[in-house]
C-alpha cells in the first residue's frame, strides 16, 4: 500500500473517532498506536505527556500535502469544537483517500502500459531481425524474380525501421524515456540476428532450377 494512503486512512479514523465524541489525544493513541512509523511514535509522545502539536509534527511536516492537511486539522481540533471538526474533516479525509487511491491506480496502470510497450518493442525487434536475416535465404530459393538485396542492406534498414517504430511507441507510452524502448528493441534485434545469421549465409539451390 502507498505510504501516504496508509497515513491518510489512519488520520481519517482518528477524525471519525473525534467526530463521535472521543478525545483528540485518546483517538490518536488508540488508532495510530496500532500503525507503523510515525504513528507509533506519535502515540508514544502523547503518552509521555507531549502536546498534540509536538507529537503530530512529523505528520504535519510530511511531504504529502494530503497527509499534512489532515494532520493540521487534527492539531487544530482542540482549539474549537473537536466533534464538529472531526465530522467535517472526516468527509474531507474520505475524499482525499479516494483521490490518492485513484492516483495510485493510474500510476500502476501507467507502469503496466510501459511494461507492455517494452515487451512489444522486444517482439518488434526480434521479428524484424528474423525477417531481415532470413530474407536473403528466402530470396535465393528462386520464388521471386529479380536481383536479391544484399543481406547487409536488409539488416541495417530493418534495424533502423524497428528502432524508429519502438521509439515512437516509447514516446507515446513513456514520454522522455522512449530511449529505453529503442534499447530493448535493438538488443532483441541483435540477439536474434546473432542466432539466425548463420542460416542467412547458407547458399540455397534455386527450386525452379531443379529438374
Amino acid at each position: 500500500m502507498n505510504q501516504d494512503l496508509g497515513r491518510i486512512q489512519s488520520l481519517r479514523r482518528v477524525l471519525e473517532a473525534v467526530g463521535q465524541g472521543s478525545g483528540v489525544s485518546r483517538s490518536i493513541v488508540v488508532v495510530m498506536g496500532k500503525g507503523g512509523v510515525p504513528g507509533r511514535d506519535t502515540a508514544r509522545l502523547l503518552l509521555l505527556g507531549n502536546p498534540i502539536r509536538s507529537a503530530m509534527a512529523p505528520l504535519v511536516e510530511a511531504s504529502g500535502e494530503e497527509v499534512s492537511m489532515l494532520a493540521s486539522l487534527i492539531v487544530a481540533a482542540p482549539k474549537s469544537s473537536a466533534p464538529l471538526v472531526g465530522r467535517s474533516a472526516g468527509a474531507v479525509a474520505r475524499t482525499l483517500e479516494r483521490w490518492v487511491e485513484a492516483r495510485e491506480n493510474r500510476a500502476l496502470e501507467q507502469k503496466v502500459l510501459r511494461f507492455r510497450s517494452l515487451v512489444t518493442s522486444a517482439v518488434l525487434g526480434a521479428v524484424t531481425s528474423m525477417l531481415a536475416t532470413l530474407g536473403p535465404l528466402v530470396g535465393s530459393l528462386g520464388f521471386v524474380g529479380g536481383e536479391a538485396t544484399g543481406p547487409g542492406a536488409l539488416v541495417y534498414g530493418a534495424a533502423a525501421m524497428a528502432a524508429i517504430g519502438s521509439g515512437m511507441l516509447g514516446a507515446f507510452m513513456s514520454g522522455s524515456r522512449f530511449y529505453v524502448n529503442v534499447a530493448v528493441c535493438l538488443a532483441a534485434f541483435g540477439l536474434v540476428w546473432a542466432a539466425a545469421s548463420p542460416l542467412g549465409s547458407v547458399s540455397a539451390v534455386g527450386l525452379w532450377g531443379v529438374k
